[in-house]
């Protein structure tokens, strides 16, 4: 079993997104009648149990399943049966980014993930806990990234799993859409235009938009625009030394444009970033 650790450091070098506690147990009641004060990520290995937001709904989390709680908000939870037990992983976060990324992830609902998908976010939990236990190597920039990796998986899960529902809902599964995401992920560093993929699918550029905006919740642009700041910051872990100018044109952005977004995702500049990033090496 992995104890509860609350991660510390100076508040004046912290990153946009960090970790407030991390670990995993064989969980017992928890009862918060005033919420958590960060964003909290849970992650059921074995057994099952109850999340009851006070004067919302009960939410069951089972096994495999994930579950993003805003900051704040009143709860308690507890094993659906205490013979069986319940082995939870968690994660609190904070930061100037937070709220973004739990904006765009979603928080709220159990999203149920593949066993490989899940055995890869559970193995990411596990090394990060160890990367915040070990003081003298730990780094709070390294585990900052460790995060955002994770919350990014999130993020791709949640989008999935809404078009999914979306097109139960309708019982109207979209092979086109399906096209239409395959073609923004294999062409993101291109020139790329909604007619472009509008022409690809056989649609229309409003058609197109208006059933992906239905079916993902975010427009194509805009899930354009997540590809190419996630393949970025991937390009900055890998290449400590790529200029901004190089790592916005190997995405597909203007320099200006993307050191705007980069910014209002990821709560700091590409260049600041990127400093801090050679800081810690």
């Amino acid at each position: 079993m992995l104890p509860f650790i609350l991660a510390n450091s100076n508040p004046e070098q912290l990153p946009p997104l960090y970790i407030y506690c991390i670990g995993y147990h064989e969980q017992k009641h928890i009862y918060r009648p005033t919420g958590f004060p960060v964003y909290q990520f849970f992650l059921t290995r074995k057994g099952s149990g109850m999340f009851r937001i006070f004067g919302k709904e009960e939410l069951i989390l089972s096994e495999g399943s994930l579950l993003l709680l805003g900051k704040g908000v009143p709860h308690e939870y507890f094993p659906s049966n205490k013979e069986e037990g319940w082995e939870l992983g968690f994660i609190g976060f904070q930061g100037d980014a937070s709220g973004v990324m739990a904006t765009l992830i979603g928080s709220g609902k159990p999203m149920t993930v593949s066993e490989e998908r899940f055995q890869l976010l559970w193995t990411e939990l596990i090394e990060l806990w160890h990367s915040v236990n070990d003081h003298e190597s730990y780094s709070v920039w390294d585990a900052s990234r460790r995060l955002y990796s994770i919350l990014l998986t999130l993020q791709e899960v949640q989008i999935r799993v809404d078009a999914t529902s979306a097109s139960h809902v309708r019982n109207q599964p979209n092979q086109a859409l399906q096209h239409a995401t395959r073609f923004l992920e294999e062409h993101y560093n291109e020139d790329l235009h909604l007619a472009n993929v509008a022409y690809a699918v056989g649609y229309s550029v409003q058609h197109l938009h208006r059933l992906f905006s239905s079916a993902y919740g975010v427009t194509p642009n805009r899930y354009l625009q997540m590809i190419r700041l996630r393949r970025a910051l991937q390009l900055f872990q890998l290449y400590p030394g790529i200029t901004i100018e190089e790592a916005a044109g190997q995405v597909g952005m203007e320099t200006s444009y993307f050191i705007k977004m980069f910014k209002k995702i990821y709560g700091t500049t590409p260049k600041q970033y990127v400093m801090r990033y050679i800081d810690q090496k």
